[in-house]
């Protein structure tokens, strides 16, 4: 058969009107931390036109009475004493807008992406905050007993806060926080009383999200908003936490607190959209949108014995 040339194809350079692309009008996944430490927190609220400063306070625990009362003396009344805890909160803000030449000619939908960058700022930045104020306990911070986490971390360190009498949360489970890369090591640990995967045990038990199992007793909650020794991979060491009850407070100004927010790519933080072309700073108009959040907010620790930070070398990097 003859051979019969083609006088239209997509490597014709004559046909440049051809040269069209199809855009996605939908953004693509993108990578979002799980965010943990808000919820593990006492929930502390302050009420509006109070100030900003939450004073909360512990009773000290007496000793014990091992005089006998003497016949007819009536004793010293046992003294009684407390101490502080105060805590300030301060507000964080953040926004950002589209212009309005830039709407009217978008082919995609700019605005649900604006909300979910602001969503999850707000979201990382509350549970960041949360974490650094209990990053700030250096003398909690411990290293694994072997070269990775196991179970006897966990084993350890809540035995040593129990020997302080400090208690689990009201569920009887402790709460930690781990990096996935030493949940790997927990999971390869086949001692016995080691790692229980949560499917094997959420029929009676309310699993929260983001929990993959337990282990000693400590309800393990995966995040990557962890911190570190500050080294370079490979050699970092990530920071693992283990919570007893009211180890830290967060404190939300009444209404004005911000969203728990555990799963960003499934929940949005509380945020604002509007446009106001009427506004004294945007007098022509050029504003099209301003999506922003503020929330007023403080975390801090009631206790450091309540709480231990496990350094932790992870094997699979």
């Amino acid at each position: 058969m003859a051979y019969v040339p083609v006088g239209a194809s997509t490597q014709n350079p004559g046909l440049q009107h051809q040269a069209a692309v199809y855009y996605d009008r939908k953004g693509l996944s993108r990578l979002y931390p799980m965010l943990q430490f808000n919820r593990i927190g006492y929930r502390k609220p302050l009420p509006l036109k109070s100030g900003r400063t939450v004073q909360m306070y512990r009773f000290n625990i007496p000793g014990a009475n091992l005089v006998p009362a003497a016949e007819g003396v009536v004793p010293n009344p046992v003294p009684m004493s407390s101490y502080t805890i105060s805590a300030t909160v301060e507000q964080y803000t953040d926004f950002t807008t589209t212009s309005t030449l830039y709407e009217e000619t978008d082919i995609s939908n700019t605005i649900e992406e604006a909300v979910s960058t602001i969503s999850f700022r707000g979201a990382r930045s509350a549970d960041t905050i949360t974490r650094l104020e209990v990053d700030s306990n250096t003398s909690q911070i411990v290293d694994t007993v072997g070269a990775n986490l196991t179970a006897a971390d966990f084993k350890i360190q809540t035995t040593l806060m129990a020997g302080l009498n400090v208690m689990p949360y009201g569920n009887g489970d402790w709460m930690s926080v781990v990096h996935p890369y030493c949940i790997y090591d927990l999971m390869s640990d086949n001692t016995a009383g080691g790692f229980i995967d949560s499917m094997k045990y959420s029929a009676g038990t309310q699993v929260l999200n983001g929990e993959i199992g337990k282990i000693a007793g400590c309800r393990i909650l995966r995040s990557t908003n962890v911190g570190n020794d500050g080294t370079a991979a490979p050699a970092t060491k990530y920071y693992n936490y283990i919570f007893g009850y009211q180890a830290f407070a967060v404190i939300d100004l009444q209404g004005r607190g911000p969203k728990d927010v555990v799963d960003p790519a499934n929940q949005r933080f509380k945020v604002e959209v509007f446009s106001d072309p009427k506004s004294l700073a945007d007098p022509t108009g050029e504003i099209g949108t301003v999506v922003r959040y503020r929330f007023v907010y403080a975390a801090k620790t009631t206790d450091p014995q309540r709480l231990k930070i496990v350094r932790a070398d992870a094997s699979v990097i």
